[in-house]
């Protein structure tokens, strides 16, 4: 386990120490600050300096094909739902791909970034955002541990819970237990069961989220039938 007080980006000091030397499975690089923080879609992550959780660890998914690496953002995010679960009993979903919202608002996010050669996955990063005493956010749709409960919470004790629990889900995934993660991961999964509007390259429409496939696409049914969308071909409105 590797703390910097200070770094561009975690997942980014992992990677080099990935490539640059031999570095064992569950190694985890934490941070207080992060000035380039990573989010998905080019995003930046923002979080003030010494507040909340944002940690990479490394995982040797070698069992896993490419084109299956979706399953490590489904296990990334029912980690920390059961996380958050010891600390609070306010209502805690997954919205596709990779954020974890409690109370209605994004508490968390998930970055995976992997190194593929071939038809095998050599190491993956995962990259965890996750708001703990943070007392305020720039944006109406972001909250915190602290904002829900009103009080602060040890990082460090919840950094333990998470890979604990990543652990957990991890050896499952790696035993076959898929239809037992997709399943918890359906029961987790924003909208999904309920008349949404989405915004598409073709633009707004009405439909339902019937859940993901086995490519981790996300399917939405609508009045032009089932619908299929990758990573950024689709946006949540109301």
């Amino acid at each position: 386990m590797v703390f910097l007080p200070q770094c561009h980006s975690t997942n980014d000091e992992l990677m080099l120490l990935t490539k640059n030397s031999a570095v064992p499975e569950g190694m985890v690089v934490f941070t207080d600050n992060q000035i380039k923080g990573k989010g998905q879609r080019g995003n930046d992550w923002i979080s003030d300096p010494g507040r909340n959780v944002l940690m990479s660890v490394l995982l040797l998914p070698k069992f896993i094909a490419p084109a299956s690496q979706f399953n490590l953002n489904l296990i990334s995010g029912l980690a920390i739902v059961e996380t958050l679960r010891r600390e609070t009993s306010k209502k805690i979903l997954l919205k596709w791909p990779n954020d974890v919202y409690l109370n209605e608002k994004k508490i968390a996010g998930i970055l995976i970034e992997s190194i593929v050669r071939g038809s095998k996955i050599e190491a993956s990063i995962v990259g965890v955002g996750l708001n703990v005493n943070q007392h305020e956010f720039s944006v109406s749709n972001a909250t915190s541990l602290f904002i829900e409960e009103g009080a602060e919470f040890d990082k460090l004790e919840i950094m333990e819970s998470f890979l604990c629990n990543m652990e957990r889900w991890y050896l499952k995934l790696k035993n076959g237990v898929n239809e037992e993660i997709l399943a918890t991961y359906h029961n987790l999964l924003m909208w999904r069961g309920e008349k949404r509007i989405f915004r598409s390259s073709k633009g707004e429409f009405e439909g339902e989220i019937i859940g993901i496939n086995n490519q981790g696409q996300l399917e939405i049914s609508s009045v032009n039938g089932l619908m299929t969308f990758n990573i950024k071909e689709v946006e949540f409105i109301r």
